[in-house]
């Protein structure tokens, strides 16, 4: 969705809009040839992720009077310089497996 479009829809949500500023805040219709481009199903991708996670716990042991978990503590400026995308998982669980996944799926018109 375009800036203009959002802006028309903030403006009328708002109760800010007059009927003169929203039509004037919309973009240009399209003509029917570009609509025709972009007929329903045409140059549709399709993208499928299948992941298969696995964990194994065994011969673990709690004893009541001794449990200790610990915390999580992430100290100012730890994610300075991170670019990307992040898939962070924190655990501070006794006998327990934490599994995180992540699928990034990117599709770029051919031109």
């Amino acid at each position: 969705m375009n800036k203009a479009v959002i802006s028309a829809a903030l403006l009328l949500l708002t109760g800010g809009a007059q009927a003169g500023d929203l039509k004037a805040s919309l973009p240009k219709a399209l003509s029917a040839n570009e609509l025709g481009t972009m007929s329903g199903g045409a140059n549709t991708n399709v993208a499928v992720s299948s992941q298969t996670l696995s964990a194994l716990n065994s011969g673990n042991q709690v004893n009541a009077d001794s449990v200790v978990t610990g915390d999580v503590t992430i100290a100012s400026g730890a994610f300075n310089g991170f670019n990307g995308i992040g898939n962070f998982v924190f655990n501070t669980g006794n006998n327990n497996n934490v599994q995180g996944t992540l699928s990034v799926t990117i599709l770029a018109p051919a031109h």
